[in-house]
């Protein structure tokens, strides 16, 4: 199967409820299975932590909040000419870029189910890199969850490595 190609494209505001329908889903789940609270108040942190991070959304000053459009792709009928439709978008990257230290943090990368296993979040990651090296950026750095081992073999592949652990205990 051939290497898909794909764009970045800033998100805008009427793909940012899905996106953080998702996020807000998604990382309630991963706080729930890695820092053992209750899906309720998991919905309510993840909800609460995406407002401090993105306040105003895709237009939030400082933060890159991306949608992985595939160009050419036979799973959604995309021509490569639509940029902009949510039945295009393959995924979503959110990062944010430290000037200073010449490094961005990714906050969120994530494939839709439809995608997965196809080479679209190594097509991203490749686009990514070279919009960085462009930057002046020479370090991406991001976390892992511990239960998402399809994710580290994804980040392993490309290069990246363990630089240390997040460890908790329950107290009770």
């Amino acid at each position: 199967m051939p290497t898909p190609i794909v764009r970045l494209i800033p998100m805008g505001e009427a793909d940012f409820p899905a996106y953080r329908d998702y996020f807000i889903e998604d990382y309630a789940q991963d706080l729930a299975s890695n820092h053992g609270l209750a899906l309720a108040d998991a919905r309510q942190q993840a909800e609460a932590s995406l407002l401090q991070y993105l306040p105003r959304g895709a237009a939030t000053s400082g933060q890159s909040l991306l949608c992985i459009i595939p160009v050419n792709d036979p799973v959604s009928g995309n021509t490569g000419n639509e940029v902009t439709s949510t039945a295009s978008t393959a995924g979503y990257l959110w990062h944010c870029v430290d000037g200073t230290a010449h490094t961005t943090f990714i906050y969120d990368f994530y494939t839709l189910p439809a995608h997965r296993g196809l080479g679209y979040g190594k097509a991203a990651m490749a686009v990514l890199e070279a919009e960085l090296k462009t930057m002046g950026v020479s370090q991406i750095k991001l976390r892992v969850a511990y239960d998402n081992p399809r994710a580290r073999a994804l980040y392993e592949e490309l290069g990246f490595h363990i630089t240390g652990y997040n460890m908790a205990k329950t107290l009770g």
